[in-house]
């Protein structure tokens, strides 16, 4: 069965060449030839244990054995946002201009999300028009915060009005994240509990403010099979409604569930069949992806489509998680 992978990584390797040794936060560290670590303010961040992290051609031996036959591909964290603006703004360029190159070579396999230098929001918006316009990106990679900052922070209304105009879907990512203190103290890595918490509350921060009620074109991916989100659906509805007055938040005229229900996609990120059911029954059919996590360590590229066929669904069903979503949602023909 065709299949579309919206959530996998690439690191071109002149951005690992300006990260490697680099002073300060983040940086990247070489442990073999093929193998690098990533770091934030001291801590793993990412970790790279493959050649098809970094080169096409490893990797389309990769993904044609695991039966995939397009990915959407991402620079993943740490990206560019969490360096100088000004570099930050050179590096979006440059990594944008590789991907757009990495697809038209391998036409028809690869697509990309665009990445953006939101530490200046008007260079955003500028390259986010550049990448749709003229290098043909079909999504836009957006960390769980930026440099700090919330997702939802006023400043970055602009992007989100940009992004719903030319119907490009936002990847809701982890980055570095708040609770990076929190999960250093009792000795957690980063992607247990810190990367997944991080996305859900981006993206119930989006809701809580109207970013999405005000943008109803708006689209989002969620990873990992929407963070927490779809299993504390009640205690968010809940919250929302006790606590909106206390946190002037946007009045709502619908759930904030039924706002995540309507505009974002979860990634079958989980290889744990009752979280999956339970996404499913919250979600439907129509808002599941294919995502493997490519080439991270703890992906699962040989394992999402076992755990998509467990769900026992329909022919139909089945196919839309596999490919026919995706195709709609970043509108890539058959």
């Amino acid at each position: 069965m065709k299949s579309i992978d919206v959530h996998n990584h690439l690191y071109p390797k002149e951005w690992m060449e300006y990260l490697d040794g680099r002073a300060g936060s983040p940086t990247m560290t070489r442990t073999g030839p093929t193998s690098m670590i990533f770091y934030s303010d001291g801590m793993r961040l990412a970790t790279v244990s493959r050649p098809g992290h970094y080169d096409p051609e490893p990797r389309i031996k990769d993904i044609d054995g695991y039966g995939i036959d397009i990915q959407v591909v991402s620079l993943t964290c740490p990206s560019v946002e969490l360096i100088p603006a000004k570099e930050g703004v050179v590096w979006a360029k440059k990594v944008n201009d590789y991907l757009a190159d990495m697809c038209s070579k391998y036409k028809g396999r690869f697509y990309a999300y665009a990445t953006l230098p939101y530490q200046d929001v008007k260079e955003s918006v500028k390259e986010l028009e550049r990448a749709h316009n003229e290098l043909g990106a079909k999504g836009v990679m957006l960390f769980s915060n930026l440099a700090g900052k919330p997702v939802y922070a006023p400043e970055f209304y602009p992007i989100y009005e940009a992004a719903a105009e030319l119907n490009m879907p936002f990847f809701i990512h982890p980055a570095p994240p708040v609770t990076s203190d929190a999960m250093k103290r009792v000795q957690m890595p980063l992607p247990l509990y810190g990367f997944i918490i991080d996305t859900t509350m981006a993206i119930t921060g989006l809701i809580f403010t109207g970013v999405l009620e005000k943008l109803p074109k708006l689209k989002f991916i969620h990873g990992h099979l929407g963070g927490v989100f779809p299993y504390m659906v009640g205690r968010i509805n809940d919250c929302f409604h006790t606590y909106a007055a206390d946190h002037g938040y946007y009045p709502l005229p619908k759930e904030p569930s039924e706002y995540y229900r309507e505009q974002v996609w979860d990634d079958a990120i989980s290889f744990h069949l009752p979280a999956m059911k339970c996404a499913l029954e919250f979600m439907g059919a129509d808002h599941l992806l294919i995502g493997t996590d490519y080439a991270h360590p703890i992906g699962g590229p040989d394992k999402v489509a076992q755990f998509v066929n467990d769900l026992g669904l329909s022919q139909e069903d089945t196919e839309k998680i596999f490919y026919k979503n995706a195709m709609k949602l970043f509108n890539i023909e058959a």
